[in-house]
């Protein structure tokens, strides 16, 4: 080949090479130092060329990314290389460089996250992302909890100050969500009270209801960019508010509040329950017990106290009835220590508290003189009505309800406070278990060790039938009375109460059963008059089936007379106690005013409620007596059918007899399982 050919070749093969390192793509690298750093901070940015074209000019566009588009700018740089064809270039990204253009937010390291960077050439060609990289900011958040502190012990009802500070590295944080943790794990926000510090405070209220014990307290901090925080945990313990009676007083029947009673008042206390370490909040739920002691200390009646919405307060609907039997002198009425609670472990009061008041008797009672010569006085007067007159003893009362109690039916005994319905139905009580049947009492005015003491007053001892099975209490009073849960953790829950009697009558394998409620007045102080009325409707049909027998007691007054009247229609029977009160002397009356399936007595009688006995009747000896001529004059051939009516003949000559079937005059027929009490 030719020299001069050759020589070409060679010229074209340099051309061609200078032409590509021109025009190619140089070899980039990208170093971003620190790859971490913290809000606000700078960071340096540095791309380097090397075996590039030697003594060149590259043009390079850098751009920076930021996170979620908070922000994006570039920067335009020219690369010089040396005769290596090596060269770099480093820029600063930071919030005071020149060297960006900003494309939209800032030019700042102040949103957490990662932020991106990219190299494009510019020149001496335009070739897209010849170098990538990377750089992140850390943004966390400072909480710092300055109020309260470990240790703090708070009540239930008082307030606490809960006070953080946030801040992150370029300082206070402004505008930042901040929430803190309840003690039943909810979440409070703390509103912002100074934004240039950055400090968040809220002042809590913690709740009656609110668990006691550990209260963990941790804030937690936001901002709207993303950036979040945590504080260090601070433990507080809640404790119980004590429960404390205020504003107790008594009033009389005449709704006038006053300390001074005498013979033949009634004593009607009324209380509030407040919380302590609360600004100002009262109980006004639940049933609490009220004690009248005598001047001797010894506690004479416990009263159920219930909340009226209209008093806002607790006030005792029946009363204790002062008696001429009753001591004069400084008695108290008052809340036994501890005997408060409202459900949610808030016990009280620490102490017992009472108020005095004073039973003022007549002055007679002082002028034994007097007494002495209107008693001489009388005394032949006395003696001659007392002739007349005899005590009988419980069978009395089966001959007023023209024989026993049938088989299979309800009873209502209605009677004025203290007229002494309890000691009869558990004389009735008595009465059954004696016969061998299986008994069951719902109390609702004692609890269950003061039924056994009543009765073993009256010699009805209760303790064999308890122990065999044969009686069982069911104690509906320490509920009401806030003195433990007892057979019902609610009283008032009648849904629970016909459970427990269906699971009784159950238990009785068919046999009669007699279920005594002692008494109404709570029922239908806690439930709807309708659902009472259901309940005993329900519970009475489930006994009477059995062939046993439903009593219930009711005070008078205690009751709408509305609801007294569908009670008397749907119950068999109704006996009617009556306290009459005369001066410093009361006297108590009973009546039968109707007996299904019997002859009744239309007449009145006065008992006297007896220790040992129980109800003692006094009787007219002349009616005994023309009660007795009566059957003499029978003539021997008359069959026992047509003797029946002399037989229940009450002693007392002027009673009257009511025919609850009908007027034929013929003598009802007594049921076939048996008599309601034994004969005696």
């Amino acid at each position: 080949m030719r020299p001069y050919v050759i020589l070409l070749m060679l010229v074209l093969a340099s051309a061609l090479t200078l032409v590509v390192q021109v025009h190619g793509i140089a070899p980039y690298s990208l170093s971003i130092n620190p790859s971490s750093t913290s809000l606000g901070n700078s960071v340096t940015i540095t791309v380097t060329i090397t075996n590039g074209v030697r003594n060149a000019f590259y043009g390079v566009t850098i751009g920076v990314q930021k996170p979620n588009g908070t922000g994006s700018a570039i920067s335009n740089q020219v690369i010089s290389t040396d005769n290596r064809g090596s060269g770099s270039v480093p820029v600063q990204y930071s919030s005071t460089s020149t060297s960006w253009t900003v494309l939209n937010g800032t030019v700042a390291t102040n949103v957490g996250g990662v932020y991106n960077v990219a190299v494009n050439q510019t020149s001496p060609t335009n070739i897209a992302n010849v170098a990538t990289g990377q750089f992140t900011v850390t943004a966390m958040m400072s909480v710092v909890v300055s109020q309260p502190t470990s240790g703090t012990i708070v009540q239930r009802g008082q307030a606490l100050t809960i006070t953080a500070t946030v801040t992150n590295s370029l300082g206070a944080v402004s505008g930042a969500i901040v929430t803190a943790d309840t003690p039943s794990n909810g979440q409070i926000t703390l509103p912002e009270v100074s934004s240039t510090n950055g400090v968040y405070s809220i002042i809590y209220q913690v709740l009656m209801n609110d668990p006691l014990g550990s209260w963990t307290i941790i804030v937690h901090g936001r901002d709207t960019s993303g950036n979040s925080g945590t504080s260090l945990p601070v433990t507080v313990t809640v404790t119980k508010s004590d429960l404390f009676v205020d504003a107790m007083i008594t009033y009389n029947s005449k709704g006038v509040p006053t300390s001074s009673f005498s013979t033949g008042d009634t004593v009607y206390p009324y209380f509030r329950i407040k919380y302590s370490g609360s600004t100002g909040a009262f109980l006004t739920t639940g049933q609490y017990v009220v004690s009248v002691k005598n001047p001797s200390g010894a506690t004479v009646a416990n009263l159920t106290a219930v909340y009226d919405a209209n008093r806002l307060g607790f006030y005792t609907p029946t009363g204790y009835s002062v008696s001429s039997f009753d001591p004069g002198g400084a008695w108290t009425v008052g809340i036994n220590a501890d005997s408060l609670n409202d459900g949610f472990g808030n016990t009280g009061p620490t102490i017992a508290t009472s108020v005095r008041v004073d039973i003022v008797l007549s002055p007679l009672g002082y002028l034994p003189f007097v007494v002495g010569g209107i008693v001489a006085l009388l005394g032949g007067i006395f003696v001659l009505k007392r002739y007349d007159s005899s005590l009988a003893g419980f069978e009395h009362l089966e001959q007023m309800m023209g024989g026993p109690i049938p088989r299979g039916s309800s009873l209502l005994l209605l009677g004025d406070p203290g007229s002494g319905k309890t000691v009869l139905s558990y004389e009735l009580l008595h009465e059954e278990l004696d016969g061998g049947r299986q008994c069951a009492l719902l109390s609702y005015d004692a609890f269950p060790e003061d039924v056994q003491a009543r009765m073993g007053e009256f010699g009805w001892d209760i303790i064999s039938p308890l122990r065999k099975g044969r009686l069982r209490i069911i104690d509906c009073y320490s509920g009401l009375a806030g003195q433990g849960e007892g057979a019902l953790r609610d009283p008032s829950d009648l849904t629970e109460l016909n459970i427990q009697v269906t699971s009784f009558i159950t238990k009785a394998k068919n046999a009669p059963v007699t279920l005594i409620l002692d008494s109404l007045t709570p029922i239908f102080n806690g439930v709807d008059a309708k659902q009472a009325i259901n309940f005993l409707q329900t519970v009475g049909a489930k006994v009477k089936y059995t062939g046993g027998l439903f009593i219930l007691t009711a005070s008078k007054g205690a009751i709408p007379e509305d609801s007294i009247a569908k009670i008397k229609s749907i119950v068999d029977g109704v006996i009617e106690l009556t306290l009459v009160r005369s001066g410093r002397r009361s006297r108590r009356y009973l009546s039968v005013l109707k007996m299904e399936r019997r002859r009744i007595a239309s007449d009145t009688v006065s008992f006297e409620i007896a220790r040992g006995r129980g109800l003692v009747f006094r009787v007219s000896r002349f009616g005994i007596l023309r009660g007795k001529l009566l059957q003499l004059k029978l003539k021997p051939g008359q069959s026992s059918e047509k003797q029946a009516p002399s037989a229940v003949t009450p002693a007392k000559a002027e009673g009257k007899h009511v025919d609850e079937k009908g007027k034929e005059g013929r003598t009802p027929e007594v049921s076939s399982k048996g008599a309601g009490t034994r004969q005696r």
